[in-house]
């Protein structure tokens, strides 16, 4: 038995990694891991049916490093590779880390320990956001970060991104691990996190020790693609909730949830989308004022919407 505040030098973790043409960011991915001041973990690499040199990346990298180990999984998407990973793994903790995303050197040995309170289940951190189009990079804040119960605040919004999180396998066998349905790409380690908060607690260091790196490939930056993801991601989530009895404006959830994404339309300059999107909330959940302003932006021609939002941006950038 290990004693309290052993898990730091003792503990293995598996670090899961999905891997789909990757060939651009994988070596330094790879290279932020290894570097890890926390020494006891394995890396599995799963290659998830990619087209370029990536399989031969993986063998290069095993060949060089013991701790790591690569797979091959026939294409089913990253949720399924994901799974794979976990299976493989031989560690009572699973880590989860993007091909492109990076950590920093401290990030395990800061997490791990918190998971010394048994009734912990998943130990997140903050994650620096790099946007390589822009080469601008921020750091967002801890305001709307939880721990313990996080479920009714978790099922709002998804607090952390996947290449914080660090799980006890056995919940995460215990919910059934990621959900590989194609309709929650982009948002299926929300699902995962949210059936987690049913049936254990979380904790966070607030530190940002990782990097969410966004490409203008991401898919995370299809707003159109992850608003339909998110809903279904919701809609799963009520039928399971009901089994462990955890309650929620589910109605006004989604309802919040259409207006984040109207208004995100209305900055893109979608206003017919907007509009389509604000009445598709008073749908969910009767309010008119939403109906009144999704009519506006659908009948108002968008030259107008986009004078107005010009002069807007004119007047608070003087």
């Amino acid at each position: 038995m290990q004693k309290k505040g052993s898990f730091v030098t003792q503990s293995l973790v598996s670090i899961v990694v999905p891997v789909y043409n990757g060939e651009q960011y994988l070596a330094k991915t790879v290279e932020s891991i290894l570097n890890q001041n926390y020494q006891n973990i394995e890396l599995i690499l799963v290659d998830d049916g990619s087209s370029d040199k990536s399989a031969e990346i993986m063998q290069e990298l095993e060949k060089k490093d013991t701790r790591i180990r690569s797979f091959y999984n026939q294409n089913g998407g990253v949720a399924c590779a994901r799974n794979f990973g976990i299976k493989q793994a031989k560690a009572d903790f699973i880590a989860f880390c993007d091909q492109d995303d990076l950590w920093l050197a401290t990030k395990l040995s800061k997490q791990i320990p918190l998971f010394n309170n048994p009734k912990i289940g998943l130990v997140y951190c903050g994650a620096i956001a790099k946007y390589e189009m822009y080469n601008k990079q921020s750091k967002p804040s801890f305001d709307n970060k939880y721990k313990g119960d996080v479920f009714s605040q978790l099922v709002k919004l998804n607090m952390f991104t996947c290449c914080t999180a660090v799980a006890r396998k056995t919940y995460l066998e215990q919910v059934g691990g990621f959900d590989d349905d194609r309709a929650l790409m982009g948002v299926d380690d929300w699902h995962l996190w949210l059936k987690l908060a049913m049936v254990c607690e979380f904790d966070y260091v607030e530190e940002h020790l990782a990097v969410h790196v966004f490409h203008g490939d991401n898919y995370s930056l299809n707003d159109e693609k992850m608003h339909e993801a998110e809903i279904v991601c919701l809609n799963k989530i009520e039928l399971i909730a009901k089994q462990y009895d955890k309650t929620a404006d589910w109605a006004l959830i989604k309802q919040h949830l259409h207006v984040r994404y109207a208004k995100s339309y209305i900055f893109s300059g979608f206003y017919n989308l907007a509009g389509d999107t604000f009445i598709r909330a008073h749908q969910t959940k009767n309010n008119l004022q939403l109906y009144v302003k999704g009519i506006a932006f659908k009948l108002t021609p968008n030259i107008v919407w986009k004078l107005l939002q010009n002069s807007k941006r004119i007047l608070f950038s003087s």
